[in-house]
């Protein structure tokens, strides 16, 4: 073995287990994952947490094309998979002992699941990996990542000081200072790819909001002999922006099928061109389409906002010309726990 494929936050059931995204995801695996597997030869793939989106139930559409596209699969190629347990996988917030991993791949016969600790040794080194921290294994996660000699610790760390999504970093997590001993650490949880230091949240392997529309996404491969890791971008893309007026000629209007489309009408175009782009982006089937003027000018004629750019950064945007003397950084995360879930619940 000299690579190995890391995966994480796959999230299936997403936006109250959207049949258009659940394809989404799972289309990934068919058409870039497995096939790149399969030719670099990777018999082992990780996955760093949050396999499903819902943490007490599973709609059972969901589950049957999960189990036919993606877990079976992976069972049939012989690949060895290890998972750690991640927030979204725990029936209970105190514990770990009862997640839908278990229950999932209590059958398949290369299917590891952790929920503590653990030490998988690799060809050169060994690796820990650390499931999500809840009351119930906190003092024995510590103790391990203070004895652990492995180089390299995988986990679902909830760090301080470091980026939930562009812009917005994490409070009230845990301190980093207990990994810095470590050569490396990949963290799944935090869907926006980002390194600091010793440490990498290695982000979601695709598309979940417009906030992703820029964000590079994809999967990992860890060299075992040289200990680096290598990212592979998804080149499908759930999301996409619009604007009538630089639009290219050539533009392959096909790739908008089944996706979000937003459609940016600037102020003062030609309109028959308008008519004719936004006639082709409408034949071209989208699972959504938000067609708005680039500009959107207040009654008192004195704030301009911007409707190019997604919900969530006008609403990082308002947060940060506050005066008032509130924490941004939490409010951001609270206002964008809570359109997610609102996202979730359409």
């Amino acid at each position: 073995m000299t690579k190995v494929a890391i995966i994480n936050d796959t999230h299936f059931g997403v936006r109250n287990d959207s049949s258009t995204f659940l394809d989404y995801f799972l289309s990934f695996f068919e058409n870039q994952f497995f096939p790149y597997i399969t030719n670099a030869n990777i018999d082992m793939v990780l996955h760093l947490g949050d396999f499903l989106d819902r943490r007490k139930y599973v709609n059972f559409n969901t589950l049957n094309k999960v189990r036919s596209r993606f877990i079976e699969p992976m069972s049939d190629m012989g690949i060895e998979f290890n998972m750690i347990i991640g927030n979204h996988d725990t029936y209970y917030r105190n514990t770990n002992e009862i997640n839908s991993a278990k229950e999932l791949f209590s059958n398949y016969k290369h299917f590891n699941v952790y929920e503590k600790p653990t030490t998988i040794e690799l060809d050169n080194f060994c690796l820990g990996m650390i499931p999500w921290i809840c009351p119930e294994n906190k003092d024995e996660v510590y103790s391990y990542l203070t004895s652990c000699n492995c180089p390299i610790i995988c986990g679902h760390f909830e760090l301080t000081g470091y980026e939930v999504m562009r812009g917005i970093s994490f409070k009230g997590g845990m301190d980093d200072s207990v990994l810095k001993r470590f050569e490396k650490v990949l963290s799944g949880h935090f869907h926006n790819k980002s390194v600091q230091s010793n440490v990498e949240y290695l982000g979601s392997q695709y598309q979940m909001t417009f906030a992703d529309l820029d964000e590079k996404k994809g999967f990992h491969i860890l060299d075992t002999n040289t200990r680096e890791i290598e990212f592979i971008e998804n080149t499908d893309k759930m999301f996409y922006s619009i604007n009538t007026e630089d639009i290219p000629d050539d533009y392959d209007y096909s790739v908008l099928k089944d996706k979000y489309v937003k459609v940016i009408v600037p102020t003062g175009s030609v309109k028959s061109n308008n008519s004719k782009i936004l006639s082709i982006v409408e034949e071209s089937s989208p699972q959504d389409l938000n067609i708005i003027e680039e500009f959107f000018v207040s009654d008192d004629s004195t704030e301009v906002v911007d409707l190019r750019k997604d919900t969530i950064t006008i609403i990082n945007e308002e947060i940060d010309d506050l005066t008032d003397n509130v924490d941004k950084d939490f409010l951001k995360k609270t206002i964008k726990d809570i359109y997610l879930e609102i996202l979730n619940d359409e």
